[in-house]
């Protein structure tokens, strides 16, 4: 046989080879997509980048998340985790609208557990809402701050013409409004300028990692793997590593803002959180409008067992769990913004009835984001704060 036959002969083994194994390959990833679908295995894509806040949920999404608790997740036309509303109130409801991050957007329980819809039952026997009817307007995503809050309010839910605006307020808000802790490449930022005042820095939306997110072809490549549930086992795996990189960051920072600010970027980071919460009520009031702070609660804060409770003043060598908390809170009283802490009556509830607030059997036990029973008593707790606001401002003795 000649040296140009030998040649074509195997150079069409090494073809028939290739072509072999791509089949193989082809049919074993084949047999995982149907086993991954028959078992109910997904891992969705649920955020997509968006050049307002940085961020919004997959539009029209419906899927199951199940990182920690068990929810249904059902997004609307504009990306947020709610109905669609018409941007024409209708006569006769009462909206109130909601700022927050992952612990408003409750990805964790079900749609109706969540703290914002317990509020809605609750409220509807509030005389003072005169017969209107509750309607809660969620816009919270997960990972936002205030800066980003604040963007969403002034861009998008104003046009919902809202009666109240809520901002729930967590923790890691403070990390997440100073550059020093955050992606500046992919999300808006604000900043103090040279005489102090705040001004946006929204330079994010022109940085090479963020057009990057927005180009067409990472737009196709989010779509081909929303459509395959091996491409999200995949991307999964990549992801759980860095979930789990900034846990650990979170948890080395954490210990930081429950004391009084010992570095400097430490004190610009609340000095920049004050001033855009100050900026968020500024705007409700140039509007009209209520405005109610939430001062939520962190797991270990309000967790049942009190020898935990000791046992993390010393892991966060502070002297007091809810130095946030009461800095958040004096802060409010002292400009004179409404606003409900929960840290007391939810440490109460947890240690009297031996109760977890925080956690799913699935996740961290009394950790992370509040449980259905946490949203039932910061939904009850929400709606008596806002129908004692209503009815002071009616003129009218709240309710005790």
């Amino acid at each position: 046989m000649s040296p140009t036959l030998i040649g074509v002969y195997l150079l069409r083994t090494f073809v028939l080879a290739l072509i072999k194994i791509a089949i193989g390959v082809a049919i074993g990833l084949a047999s995982v997509e149907v086993g991954l679908r028959s078992f109910g295995i997904s891992y969705p894509i649920f955020f997509v980048p968006d050049p307002i806040a940085g961020a919004r949920m997959w539009p029209n999404l419906k899927a199951w998340y199940t990182h920690e608790g068990r929810g249904y997740i059902e997004v609307n036309s504009i990306g947020y985790r709610d109905h669609d509303h018409p941007k024409s109130k209708p006569d006769g409801e009462f909206r109130f609208a909601l700022l927050g991050d992952s612990m408003t957007e409750a990805l964790q329980v079900p749609f109706e557990d969540t703290y914002w819809n317990v509020a809605r039952r609750e409220l509807q026997g509030c005389e003072a809402l005169s017969g209107r009817t509750p309607v809660p307007l969620n816009f919270a995503i997960s990972g936002f701050g205030t800066a980003q809050q604040l963007e969403v309010l002034g861009n998008i839910v104003w046009d919902y013409d809202p009666d109240l605006v809520l901002l729930a307020f967590v923790p890691n808000d403070i990390t997440d409004n100073h550059p020093a802790y955050g992606s500046t490449h992919l999300k808006p930022y604000y900043v103090f300028d040279d005489s102090g005042a705040l001004v946006l820095d929204d330079s994010f939306k022109t940085s090479p990692g963020f057009l990057r997110r927005m180009s067409p072809l990472v737009s196709l490549r989010r779509n081909l793997i929303q459509n395959s549930r091996v491409l999200q086992l995949l991307l999964e795996i990549r992801t759980e590593y860095y979930r789990r990189t900034g846990l650990a960051l979170l948890k080395s920072w954490a210990g930081k803002f429950n004391q009084p600010p010992q570095t400097e970027t430490v004190r610009e980071a609340w000095s920049l959180t004050e001033a855009l919460l100050a900026r968020v009520a500024e705007d409700v009031a140039a509007h009209d409008r209520d405005f109610l702070l939430l001062v939520t609660t962190s797991g270990h804060q309000v967790h049942p067992d009190p020898e935990y409770l000791k046992r993390r003043l010393e892991i966060e060598r502070t002297s007091d769990l809810y130095y946030w908390n009461r800095r958040i809170s004096s802060f409010a009283a002292d400009i004179g913004i409404e606003h409900l802490s929960l840290a007391e009556p939810f440490v109460t509830y947890a240690t009297e009835n031996e109760t977890c607030l925080h956690g799913f059997e699935n996740s961290v036990p009394c950790g992370g984001h509040w449980n259905s029973k946490g949203h039932l008593i910061a939904g009850q707790l929400l709606a008596d704060a806002i129908c004692n606001q209503l009815t002071a401002a009616d003129g009218v003795e709240p309710a005790s």
